[in-house]
């Protein structure tokens, strides 16, 4: 209601952490070894390099208290237990399975999945989540002069390519001026690129929230995103 036009740019961004969430559940299968090993992932390689910035930490814990998601054991049988994919930007692990690990010659990670007992066997985490920074949303948002709140995002699935990492996605959100909210934005579309978007992550909130699914997150504090708003 009472959404109002902005001119179309490069805004810093304020994904808050259900938006934030919604797009880490989206991009999540490049971190899965099945992926990288068909060349169907840009981390191909990266196991040990920055892919992030440092403010950026990557937990799947399956026993995390705020989800409602938990399990013991993998697909496979293999037990399950907490593991810091990407610590401070730099990726520690992939997702792997028993036959993923072989290949890579690795041990597994626990992350075989099945749908059911006749299941085909795939990669997935549990409870995947970005760690908690130490300001508040509201500090977040104070330190934005002129930028964008973004609640939530749709079109996740038409509008993103996990390959290439390329997004353009609609948007709902607030204009930030002033370190204050100052009005809604009317329709918005968000662009840009999700192995760069990591890169430019400059502050983590500490309003970590799980959506469904097992995906977690804060608000992030992007350093610029495109918003190109409809007239």
């Amino acid at each position: 209601l009472g959404g109002k036009s902005i001119p179309t740019k490069k805004y810093p961004v304020i994904m808050r952490h259900d938006a934030s969430a919604s797009l880490l559940a989206t991009f999540t299968p490049i971190f899965s070894a099945e992926n990288t090993q068909k060349d169907q992932s840009l981390l191909k390689g990266k196991v040990g390099q920055e892919i992030a910035s440092s403010a950026y930490t990557l937990v799947d814990d399956p026993y995390h208290p705020a989800s409602l998601w938990g399990s013991n054991f993998d697909g496979e049988g293999v037990a399950t237990k907490k593991q810091t994919i990407v610590a401070n930007g730099k990726l520690k692990t992939l997702f792997h399975n028993r036959k993923t690990a072989r290949k890579d010659q690795v041990e597994t990670t626990g992350h075989a999945k099945k749908s059911s007992y006749k299941g085909t066997l795939s990669i997935g985490p549990i409870n995947l989540y970005i760690e908690p920074g130490k300001k508040s949303k509201e500090e977040l948002i104070s330190s934005i002069q002129d930028g964008v709140l973004i609640t939530s995002l749709a079109g996740l699935h038409s509008g993103v390519n996990p390959i290439s990492g390329d997004f353009s996605v609609a948007a709902t959100g607030f204009h930030i001026q002033d370190g204050k909210i100052a009005s809604p934005v009317k329709q918005m579309t968000v662009a840009g690129n999700y192995f760069e978007y990591l890169k430019q992550i400059k502050e983590v909130g500490t309003d970590l929230e799980f959506v469904p699914g097992g995906y977690g997150s804060p608000s992030l504090l992007v350093k610029e995103l495109s918003v190109t708003v409809d007239d």
